[in-house]
């Protein structure tokens, strides 16, 4: 898996794009869920403590905007999205599970 590009994660198929966010001061992630000229965020409010948490949020949100779930793909590379936007010892962690095999 190529993940140089994880900024703006596109959903396959649809006008949809991902920009995974960590805000360092609240120490959370959102989703900002862009479609077209308008942006859905996810978790703005502080509620996602970890890069899994939104992953268990996306697909509903996606759905209250008339989009399909996300492949498991797409969800892979959204929580890789989450982790390098926080960067740090977790992204060096998550590179190395990806260069061991241990994440497809």
């Amino acid at each position: 898996m190529d993940f140089t590009q994880l900024t703006c994660i596109p959903v396959d198929g649809t006008d949809v794009t991902l920009r995974p966010v960590y805000d360092p001061v609240l120490r959370s992630f959102s989703v900002h869920i862009r479609q077209g000229d308008v942006i859905y965020p996810l978790g703005l409010d502080g509620g996602f403590t970890y890069a899994d948490e939104p992953l268990a949020a996306i697909d509903e949100a996606l759905a209250e905007v008339g989009v399909r779930e996300l492949t498991g793909e797409e969800a892979v590379f959204l929580y890789a999205g989450l982790v390098h936007a926080k960067g740090g010892p977790d992204w060096h962690i998550f590179r190395q599970q990806v260069t061991d095999g241990d994440i497809v």
